[in-house]
């Protein structure tokens, strides 16, 4: 008889595979067996080391988020500052333009 393979939900072993007895537990042989070695501390610690590197970056990038958005808050402060300025220069020539119109009007009626 062949075993069946499945795979582990649990906490402490997610995802790994092994292999046991195809009959129903009171009927079972009791054979069981992972599919694989058992995790060494060398793998473990990669993995721990993994880890903490995506930490440190994501650290660093949510730090780099919020300059960012210093940075957009200012621009946009000075957007408004430069906003204003062409505003009332679009004013001032509004304004120059319709004297010089009333000036050359008023020479021409006289």
């Amino acid at each position: 008889m062949t075993a069946n393979q499945f795979t582990s939900t649990t906490t402490s072993n997610p995802g790994r595979k092994f292999f046991k007895c195809p009959k129903p537990k009171r009927n079972s042989c009791g054979y069981w067996q992972w599919e694989d070695e058992e995790y060494s501390d060398s793998f473990v610690g990669k993995l721990m080391s993994s880890l903490d590197a995506f930490k440190n970056e994501i650290s660093n990038l949510k730090n780099e988020r919020h300059t960012l958005k210093e940075e957009i808050v200012a621009l946009k402060g000075i957007n408004q500052a430069e906003m204003n300025k062409v505003l009332k220069m679009r004013v001032f020539m509004m304004i120059s333009w319709a004297l010089f119109v009333g000036f050359i009007a008023a020479s021409i009626m006289k």
